[in-house]
């Protein structure tokens, strides 16, 4: 297996498998996210990005798991304590490749990435009920910040 940044000749495997995660994501919350069949577009934007990237696991030719990480900082109002990090936009290991250290690898490259940049943690919105997901995140030493509420209408 292989872990890298993807590059614009990564554009095609990464849309089957963005496809499929936001398959994945409907499915978890069918009210507020599409099944969708991705174009090109949003990977192809990333990948021409200063600021973001696409972290790449591929076996066999074959793409098993991306990382969406982009560069961010605090909004710059004197109440708050300035600080500049990577923000995990999308994460997904194929289901296939689950439990065998895809996710583990990925998020590793990741942490070089942000240490590269001088960045100083890594934050995620997770959805609540993405059990693997979470379990993965709290088994990796992710610490929940915040919380988001929402009050229907």
């Amino acid at each position: 297996m292989e872990v890298r940044i993807a590059t614009i000749n990564d554009v095609e495997l990464l849309c089957t498998l963005l496809t499929e995660f936001y398959a994945y994501n409907a499915k978890l919350q069918p009210m507020y996210c599409n099944v969708a069949i991705e174009d090109g577009k949003y990977p192809t934007s990333i990948i021409e990005s200063d600021d973001s990237d696409f972290i790449i696991a591929v076996s066999g030719g074959k793409l098993i798991g991306f990382i969406h990480i982009t560069k961010t900082e605090t909004p710059s109002y004197s109440a708050v304590v300035p600080h500049k990090y990577a923000e995990i936009i999308a994460f997904m290991v194929t289901a296939s490749f689950r439990e065998q250290g895809v996710g583990s690898k990925l998020l590793d490259f990741a942490k070089l990435w942000s240490k590269d940049k001088n960045l100083e943690y890594i934050e995620l919105v997770s959805l609540i009920n993405a059990t693997e997901a979470n379990l993965f995140y709290d088994k990796n030493k992710f610490s929940t910040m915040s919380l988001v509420k929402r009050l229907e209408l």
